[in-house]
């Protein structure tokens, strides 16, 4: 056990000194613990301090009250050192004070924590280092030359992170759309508070945006998967069983690495071509069905969506140890977890939310008097409704509304239960039987894992917003922290033997696809054309001083654009992302797709595409834009527009200048 925890602890150390890039990346982790404290109290309060649950739960709830902190630091106009460090001393004094005046007796029955199960526990916690460190390793890397280069799949969901998080660090709400300023942005940015403001605010020593959010993100990971683990725990007498199921749905849910191996081999071609699959897609590629992301790819693309989950499994561990008898305070507390959760993932939030009740409802179920305690229950739900209030008056679900859509249709209807097998099948068909084996031990367990299977089913194939994989990522995420609870108890049944042989025969279908997801995730030398996009992406270092200078020599608040059109969905989030400036038109693929995107981007397309200099200018001038930003692919696109720019300075002032960029300042 020492050695074990020896080994995490060194991990983390070398990983925080690699992905914060150097002694800063240490002083981010000291940070990120101070955002942890507040909620210590509670979690100990509910579990104990000698119980992991207690640290764990605890560390998530201290997590999410240091974000409203932040929040409402900003709100209030009070943005500085002083004022951060102010509210997160009250926040902390406040949440110590409720565990001064907590019940005696009112915690949550969970069972004894042991050697074995500190064990098990740091096991499954020594899978995340192994998963993030390569891709994590890899990205943002500097060459010889200078050159950073991005694996394609994280300009999709990072560098839209790190342009949130440049807007967050203007310390003005609700934080400004940088891809149609200045319309507000309709996200759910709760999470993200931390790293803009430690990055933005904190001691010059911290590492920059990107840095942060890598750290934020690696150390988040952890706090997900030990939340995964202690409520899997719950639905079994030992730790064995609950780490093996924990190991094998965080690494072999999916069966479509071993179908494009064996695809490949069937057709004689090399396995090389692994390389140049988005192989966790294939259900999509192959059969234009629906996807689901493994837990690998939730921790490296969607830190925000993985912690908004690990506080509902917090609400959900309240559930699964007490039931409805739970007492007011715990019940209190799991709500608080359930509200947090939906500050940073509404939808997500909500499902916890509504799991939570069943598994109640289920608990009073089987035993007569225990329906006098369930109506207390609702005090949970107070929390989770005033989240939600917050999310609409801070315009973080606005237009979401209108963009859902329900029904068996799209792509629901293709092939549903192969891509369904394809994507989940190693967990979901021995999953399947612990709904009959967990039902005895664990009444809450069984309800949750069974409530949130049929839950993220209904979403996977019922449920639709404007941008088609959403919901079905969402979904996926619903199901494989569900499918655990399930599996677990068929592992604590059957013999010893029998399940080895189970263990292994699931990680020979289910692992492949996680080890060629990893390889590729980390792979930046691959620089091939892929289905609409290039493998890896880079930014010159050409690029980066334009950008160092923008950050300079521009006001924060300033709109820079640059040709969103032809950048197509590679190069779409350069200004955003990396100057950390605003732009009035772009496309952006993280975001719900609005016909406003594409008709500002033609009005922005014309600037640069006309030659007639007065033309341009007044167009610019139209959508507030302060300075152009023009590089070699925009005078390759549009050769005679870019160079108006340098023949007429009374219109177009030229501010920056090296061999491959240029900055104008509209005048």
């Amino acid at each position: 056990m020492r050695l074990a925890a020896a080994l995490l602890a060194s991990n983390i150390l070398v990983l925080a000194w690699m992905f914060g890039e150097g002694f800063a990346g240490w002083l981010y982790l000291v940070f990120y613990l101070l955002a942890l404290m507040p909620g210590l109290p509670i979690g100990w309060a509910l579990f104990g301090s000698r119980h992991a649950a207690g640290w764990i739960a605890g560390a998530l709830i201290g997590y999410g009250l240091t974000q409203l902190a932040l929040w409402a630091v900003i709100a209030a106009g009070l943005a500085c050192p002083i004022g951060f460090t102010l509210a997160w001393l009250l926040v902390a004094a406040g949440s110590w004070g409720v565990a001064r005046i907590w019940p005696a007796g009112a915690g949550v029955p969970i069972h004894g924590w042991t050697k074995p199960d500190t064990r098990a526990l740091l096991l499954v916690l020594l899978v995340v280092p192994a998963l993030m460190a390569g891709p994590y390793r890899n990205l943002g890397r500097a060459d010889a030359d200078g050159s950073r280069f991005y694996r394609a799949y994280f300009t999709a969901d990072f560098l839209w992170h790190a342009a949130l998080a440049s807007e967050l660090g203007k310390f003005s709400l609700p934080p400004r759309n940088p891809y149609l300023a200045p319309r507000p942005m309709n996200y759910y940015w709760t999470y993200f508070l931390l790293p803009s403001v430690l990055a933005k605010a904190g001691p010059a020593a911290l590492p920059d945006v990107q840095a942060s959010l890598k750290m934020n993100a690696f150390l988040s990971a952890l706090l997900m998967v030990g939340a995964l683990f202690v409520l899997v725990r719950t639905s079994v007498s030992s730790a064995v069983p609950a780490a093996v199921a924990v190991l094998l749905a965080t690494l072999a849910a999916s069966a479509e690495g071993l179908y494009a191996v064996v695809e490949l081999a069937s057709r004689g071609r090399p396995l090389a071509g692994l390389a140049d699959m988005n192989v966790d897609a294939i259900s999509a590629w192959r059969y234009g069905g629906l996807r689901i992301d493994n837990i690998p790819r939730s921790l490296w693309y969607t830190p925000q969506h993985t912690t908004s989950l690990a506080l509902g499994l917090v609400g959900l561990l309240v559930a699964s140890a007490a039931g409805a008898r739970a007492s007011l305070p715990a019940i209190a507390a799991a709500g608080l977890a359930l509200g947090l959760a939906t500050t940073m993932n509404p939808l997500l939030g909500g499902i916890c939310s509504l799991i939570y009740g069943v598994a109640v409802v289920a608990d009073a179920a089987a035993t007569r008097d225990a329906w006098r305690s369930t109506p207390r229950h609702a005090v949970a739900a107070v929390p989770v409704a005033m989240a939600v209030l917050w999310g609409a008056a801070s315009k973080v679900m606005e237009g979401s509304g209108s963009a859902l859509q329900f029904g068996f249709s799209g792509f629901s209807r293709n092939y549903p239960l192969l891509t369904l097998l394809l994507s989940i099948g190693p967990l979901l068909i021995p999953g399947l039987a612990g709904i009959w084996a967990l039902r005895s031990p664990n009444r809450p367990a069984w309800a949750i894992g069974t409530c949130g299977l049929v839950l993220g089913l209904l979403m996977l194939y019922l449920v639709r917003i404007s941008e088609a994989s959403w919901v079905g990522f969402r979904a996926g995420q619903i199901i494989l922290v569900s499918l655990p609870l399930l599996l677990a108890p068929v592992f604590a049944r059957v013999s010893r033997r029998t399940g080895i042989v189970l263990a292994t025969l699931i990680l020979g279908v289910g692992l492949p696809t996680t080890v060629i997801d990893t390889w590729n995730a980390q792979d930046i030398g691959n620089r091939r054309q892929g289905p609409g996009f290039r493998w890896t992406l880079w930014v010159t270092p050409d690029q980066q001083q334009a950008f160092a200078w923008l950050q300079a020599h521009t006001p924060a608040a300033a709109i820079v654009q640059m040709e969103p059109i032809v950048r197509g969905r590679e190069h779409w989030t350069l200004i955003p992302s990396f100057a950390g400036r605003r732009m009035a038109a772009g496309l952006p693929i993280s975001l719900l797709p609005v016909a406003e995107y594409q008709e500002r981007s033609e009005r922005v397309k014309t600037i640069f595409a006309t030659a007639d200099p007065v033309e341009a200018s007044s167009a610019a001038r139209r959508l507030r834009i302060d300075y152009l930003y023009v590089d070699e692919m925009d005078i390759a696109a549009y050769p005679e527009g870019t160079r108006k720019f340098d023949e007429h300075p009374a219109l177009f002032e030229r501010m920056f200048a090296n061999a491959t960029v240029r900055i104008y300042r509209v005048r």
